[in-house]
């Protein structure tokens, strides 16, 4: 008889188990230690068992101190590893930009008419129609001191924001923190030379606080951070002009290459006023995203000449290179980089700007933003 109700129930039991659906068991990544792994196991018994019974079971996570925590969905990564990135939509930039005059920084309208804009690391710089500079890290800017004798100049980090003025006490190259306003330093730059004054203008500016100044006739580079020194760069760099600072490096234009092409290139500047070659560029008229990565260039309109309408992008290392394409019968030209992914361009028809674009290197594509 106990024979009888034995077979019985493990044929019963038999049945019970072969009817759930149990999930297969994740796999082991070979370089863990398997103690971290030895909940696994018990969380499937238990998720049989739970089904057995007709109950539901909840899984939870636990951190570090034991604790537990909700678990999450985990984060969308592209092919290659890369990190997760914003996904291509037609939102409003996220980063300061400029259309038809108008300046809009988070979103929101500044007040004036604006020329023209950069931004950097969540720190914006604009002249307005009145010629007079302005700045911010938020909808509400600060003005430029002094008489801006060129368009300043922000740090790739967004962190400092180099100028040449002129005031009272003489023209001179400032250094602002962006995120105090304070002023960091501030050097004279007066030069006369056959009894005129050449004002000086900042070319560039790098997070360690070399400040790049130039006039037609003198080169220098300001070490902001050991107070009023500076390096003579005819001397140390001839005819090497600096033209910008970016993410990966400096662009610099190769007087001795004009016509060539490797006449423009990237480089590092040594404490000594060297210009370290780190690898050519197409152009001039690059803009960098935020990580130094990849670049992106062209997009031309208007006149006789022919058009081209796409933009090219490109790793910075040359080991990649795409074409983007308008999102419609426009052209395009590259304005600046909202993250490591998406570029941000203006449209173009008959030669005016008429609207914007965003294009993302992970989808290669485009399409038209919803302006406000």
């Amino acid at each position: 008889m106990n024979v009888d109700i034995e077979e019985i129930i493990s044929r019963e039991l038999r049945e019970v188990a072969s009817g759930l659906d149990v999930p297969a068991r994740p796999p082991v990544p070979q370089e863990r230690h398997r103690v971290r792994h030895l909940w696994r196991p018990l969380l499937v018994a238990a998720a049989m068992i739970g089904v057995a019974a007709g109950g539901v079971t909840v899984l939870v996570t636990y951190g570090d101190d034991g604790g537990a925590q909700q678990a999450s969905s985990p984060p969308v990564e592209t092919p290659g590893g890369d990190p997760a990135v914003r996904p291509l939509t037609a939102d409003v930039p996220a980063v300061p930009f400029l259309f038809d005059g108008h300046l809009y920084v988070d979103g929101k309208q500044v007040s004036g008419t604006w020329s023209t804009v950069r931004q950097a690391g969540g720190t914006w710089v604009a002249e307005r129609s009145d010629e007079t500079w302005w700045w911010g890290t938020s909808a509400e800017h600060h003005a430029v001191p002094g008489t801006v004798v060129s368009p300043p100049r922000l740090s790739p980090d967004g962190a400092l924001l180099a100028v040449a003025t002129t005031t009272q006490d003489g023209e001179q190259a400032l250094l602002i923190d962006a995120r105090s306003g304070e002023t960091v330093n501030a050097v004279q730059t007066a030069s006369t030379e056959q009894g005129d004054s050449i004002p000086f203008t900042v070319v560039g500016v790098t997070n360690d606080m070399k400040v790049f100044l130039e006039n037609d006739r003198r080169r220098l580079m300001w070490l902001a951070a050991e107070d009023d020194e500076t390096v003579d760069l005819g001397g140390t760099a001839p005819d090497q002009w600096v033209r910008g600072n970016t993410s990966a490096g400096l662009i610099v234009f190769d007087g001795m290459s004009d016509g060539f092409d490797d006449a423009v290139y990237l480089a590092e500047a040594s404490e000594s006023g060297a210009l370290d070659r780190l690898r050519t560029l197409p152009s001039e008229g690059v803009v960098v995203n935020p990580s130094g990565t990849w670049l992106a260039f062209g997009g031309t309109w208007g006149g006789e000449a022919e058009t081209i309408s796409e933009i090219t992008a490109q790793q910075v290392d040359g080991s990649r290179q795409l074409a983007l394409q308008p999102p419609d019968d426009r052209d395009l030209q590259a304005v600046t980089w909202e993250d490591d992914d998406l570029l941000l361009a203006e449209l173009y028809a008959d030669g005016r700007p008429t609207g914007m674009a965003r294009c993302s290197i992970r989808e290669e594509t485009c399409l038209v933003i919803d302006l406000l």
